[in-house]
């Protein structure tokens, strides 16, 4: 049980950059394995991914406001990866 504890937390500090493709082979099979059968890790995965739609959605607003889109993916992305 705690080995898989520790595994979850592991998959999890990982997930920000598994979305933005930034793994190595290796360790996205990992991932992939993990959220085959963890329906946590995968629930994460998926709210994860939600939440960076849904803000890169709301860039319906004027051009010079696109930067603040980025910068906000960008803090979301850096909060998942220090609470991981």
């Amino acid at each position: 049980m705690r080995r898989r504890v520790r595994e979850c937390e592991e998959i999890r500090a990982l997930l920000s950059d598994y979305v933005d493709d930034e793994l190595d082979p290796q360790d996205r099979r990992r991932i992939d394995e993990h959220v085959g059968f963890c329906p946590r890790c995968r629930r994460a995965l998926a709210n994860l991914r939600l939440a960076l739609d849904r803000l890169r959605g709301l860039s319906k607003k004027p051009p010079q406001a696109a930067g603040d889109l980025e910068a906000a993916v960008e803090r979301i992305r850096t909060s998942w990866r220090d609470r991981a």
